[in-house]
């Protein structure tokens, strides 16, 4: 890290366009995201003056070939901050229009240019407004940063659609940016592992079912009939590209052994679903899901929780399955409501959290011909 991102906040702005600037893996991911290969001739820069003496905050450039234009915003911003960033934007796609460069500039843009609205993903869980509904440039797209690890995604039309109803709906809030349903973490890990395998030099797009029936229905997982889940969960944490292929973050992922990637996980990424849920079956193991779903609502005003209370416990179903296969944090019987808590992660190292996992993990079956 470096001297200026460990003096700024890193819920603020300043903090998140030092990192961008400064750190290689950041900038990996955002070209990933934009569609393009990784070159050390590509650059980071602030951006200088523009007509009417308008600032972007960053300039990517490959030589001369301005490939973005980008905005950045911290996670501590209200709705006016984003409205005015979402202004500079539309302001950055009429440069691009118009041909209009830095003053005594010989910069010319790329035919494939595009905006980038950054900022961090919990942005996303904002309960004050919702990132899905506002209009946005043609050429923009939204990349969303995890400052927990710095992974970037894209905020795709199908992430906006999972998001859609927050802050319209007044009896639904987000206390997590990242969705999980209806499949394990080995789940996951066993699919980065195949595309890894099989994929990773592969630049074309891969056929979803293909994958399934050739790959993937061989390992029988609890979940051998959803592995489309699987996709969208990995889409979602930003391991999977618009090809259903390893984005450059799913590969450095798919590196990792299985309780590196599940303490990965779990600290990235779903840490605040096991906060929730881990001191409830504390207090006592064998209560119902429909006591969890109470006991949460009540904490939040009887408001539905987004992907935790919804779907008459399903998403609880899900958790405790995670809970149980992947970490091992608890034991059950299948359809049992009688349960045994292994270990509670929320307060230890990463030694002991991995541990405990390798201890007690129900995944090793599963994992053994990946």
């Amino acid at each position: 890290m470096s001297i200026l991102e460990n003096r700024t906040a890193p819920e603020s702005e300043k903090f998140l366009q030092n990192k961008v600037i400064n750190d290689g893996n950041v900038q990996r991911y955002i070209i990933d995201n934009l569609g393009l290969e990784y070159h050390s001739d590509i650059r980071f820069i602030k951006g200088k003056p523009y007509l009417n003496r308008i600032y972007p905050d960053i300039k990517i450039i490959k030589n001369n070939e301005i490939l973005s234009l980008v905005e950045c915003k911290g996670a501590n911003i209200n709705v006016t901050d984003y409205v005015r960033g979402i202004g500079q934007l539309f302001q950055y796609e009429y440069f691009y229009e118009k041909n209009i460069v830095e003053a005594n500039s010989s910069d010319f843009y790329s035919k494939n240019f595009k905006t980038l609205y950054l900022y961090p993903s919990e942005v996303t869980k904002n309960n004050d407004f919702n990132i899905s509904n506002f209009k946005y440039p043609l050429s923009t797209k939204i990349l969303q940063i995890n400052l927990k690890n710095f992974v970037i995604r894209e905020f795709s039309d199908q992430q906006k659609e999972k998001f859609s109803k927050l802050n319209i709906d007044e009896n639904l809030i987000a206390i997590s940016e990242y969705y999980f349903r209806d499949n394990r973490l080995f789940e996951l890990y066993i699919l980065l592992r195949t595309l890894k395998g099989h994929f990773n030099q592969n630049r074309s797009f891969l056929n979803r079912i293909d994958l399934e029936k050739n790959y993937l229905k061989k390992h029988k997982t609890p979940n051998n009939n959803n592995w489309r889940n699987a996709f969208i969960t990995l889409s979602g944490l930003g391991f999977l590209n618009d090809k259903n292929n390893l984005s450059e973050a799913g590969r450095d992922y798919s590196n990792y052994d299985y309780s590196e990637f599940c303490y990965l996980i779990y600290n990235s990424y779903i840490k605040p679903y096991v906060d929730e849920l881990i001191p409830i079956l504390n207090e006592n193991s064998s209560v119902s899901l429909t006591e969890i779903n109470l006991i949460i609502k009540k904490k939040y005003e009887n408001k539905e929780v987004l992907f935790l209370t919804e779907s008459q416990n399903r998403y609880l179903s899900s958790w405790l399955g995670i809970f149980r296969d992947d970490f091992g944090f608890i034991s059950y019987e299948p359809r049992s409501a009688k349960r045994t808590v292994n270990y509670d992660p929320t307060h230890m190292s990463k030694d002991e959290f991995i541990m405990n996992l390798n201890k007690f993990t129900n995944s090793s079956k599963y994992l053994e011909n990946i």
